[in-house]
C-alpha cells in the first residue's frame, strides 16, 4: 500500500489512543477500515506493528521506532500546510500595482492608503518596458497607472486627471525667462528622455512630432533625479509633467508652458476586467479614484510654491 499522509495520520492515532475503534471515531472513519489499514502497513513492512492485548492495543519496539519517523513526517507536513496557508492569507491582503506613470507622487499617496488599511500590502512593479509589464499585466488583482495622449474611460479603466507638460530648462537658457514658448523653438536642442517604450518618451515623440520634428536625444535615463541633474548641467533640455514629475523642480531649473501645441498628458487607472479583483485591490481602486485628483492638484500647487 502506498504509505499516504492519511495512512500515516492513521497510524499515528491508532499509536496515541492505543485503540483502533476510539482512534476511528477520532479519525471519523469505519472501524474496519482503520484495521485495514494497520494491517495493511504489517504485511507491506512485513513486522508486527501493535501487540494486541483483548480491545486495546501498544506499540511494539519496531512500532515505536516507526512511530518517530511518522511524527516527524507528520510535524514537518503540518508546517508545511501552516506556511501555505499563512503566504495564501498574505497574497490574499496584497495588491499588485505596475507603475507606468505617477511613480514620484505614488509613495505619499499609498502611505496614506495604507494608514487606512494597515493590513494591506503592495506589490509595486516600477515603470518597466512593455514587454516585462506585459508579461505580468494579466495576473490577479493588478492595477496598473499609466499614461497616454488621450483620456481613456470604460468598463476596467478610469482616467483620473489630465496634466500639462511643461519644458525643463537650466535657468541660463534665454528661453527660461519667457512666459511661454513654442515647441518648435526646440527643434536643434538636445532633449534628455526616458528610453524608448516609456510612456513618457512615446508622448514626447507624439508632439515633437506634431510640432514638425524629431527630437533630438542626447541622453537616456529611466531617473528623474538623474534627468534633474543633467538639466541642471547644461546638458539638455526636457518635457516634463507638471504634476507627476514636480520634484523636477528646483531653484536651477525653470519649467516654461509650451503655447503650441498644447502639451498634456491624462494619468489613467487601469485593470484586468476578465479577473475579479480581490477586497484588496478593490479597496485601493476606489481610493486612488475617489481621492488621487485632489492629491495631485495638492502636489501640483505645492510644486508651482516652490
Amino acid at each position: 500500500m502506498k504509505l499516504t499522509i492519511d495512512v500515516l495520520q492513521c497510524f499515528q492515532k491508532v499509536a496515541e489512543l492505543e485503540h483502533v475503534t476510539r482512534a476511528a471515531e477520532a479519525l471519523q472513519l469505519a472501524q474496519p477500515a482503520v484495521s485495514r489499514t494497520i494491517s495493511a502497513m504489517e504485511k507491506d513492512f512485513n513486522i508486527a506493528l501493535f501487540r494486541r492485548r483483548g480491545r486495546n492495543i501498544t506499540l511494539t519496539r519496531s512500532g515505536e521506532d516507526l512511530l518517530r519517523h511518522v511524527n516527524r513526517v507528520l510535524d514537518e507536513f503540518n508546517k508545511a500546510l501552516e506556511e501555505i496557508a499563512e503566504a495564501k492569507a498574505k497574497e490574499n491582503l496584497t495588491v499588485r500595482l505596475i507603475v507606468d506613470a505617477a511613480s514620484q507622487i505614488l509613495p505619499g499617496f499609498l502611505a496614506e492608503f495604507r494608514k487606512s488599511y494597515p493590513d494591506i500590502n503592495f506589490e509595486l512593479l516600477l515603470r518597466g518596458t512593455e514587454q516585462r509589464t506585459s508579461a505580468i499585466s494579466g495576473a490577479n488583482s493588478n492595477l496598473r497607472l499609466t499614461s497616454g495622449i488621450k483620456p481613456v474611460t470604460n468598463e476596467h479603466s478610469v482616467t483620473l486627471f489630465r496634466e500639462e507638460l511643461l519644458m525643463a530648462l537650466p535657468e541660463h537658457d534665454p528661453r527660461a525667462q519667457h512666459p511661454s514658448v513654442r515647441l518648435s523653438d526646440f527643434i536643434d536642442d538636445g532633449f534628455i528622455c526616458l528610453h524608448k517604450g516609456q510612456n513618457m518618451r512615446k508622448i514626447t515623440d507624439y508632439y515633437c512630432e506634431m510640432a514638425g520634428f524629431t527630437p533630438r536625444v542626447d541622453l537616456e535615463s529611466d531617473s528623474l533625479m538623474t534627468v534633474r541633474e543633467f538639466i541642471c548641467a547644461g546638458l539638455g533640455i526636457a518635457m516634463v509633467p507638471q504634476i507627476t514629475w514636480s520634484n523636477i523642480n528646483s531653484e536651477h531649473i525653470v519649467l516654461v508652458p509650451v503655447s503650441y501645441p498644447r502639451c498634456y498628458q491624462y494619468i489613467t487607472l487601469t485593470w484586468d476586467g476578465s479577473v475579479p479583483l480581490s477586497k484588496p485591490a478593490i479597496l485601493l481602486k476606489d481610493y486612488i479614484i475617489n481621492y488621487f485628483v485632489g492629491y495631485a492638484r495638492a502636489k501640483a500647487a505645492e510644486a508651482m510654491r516652490n
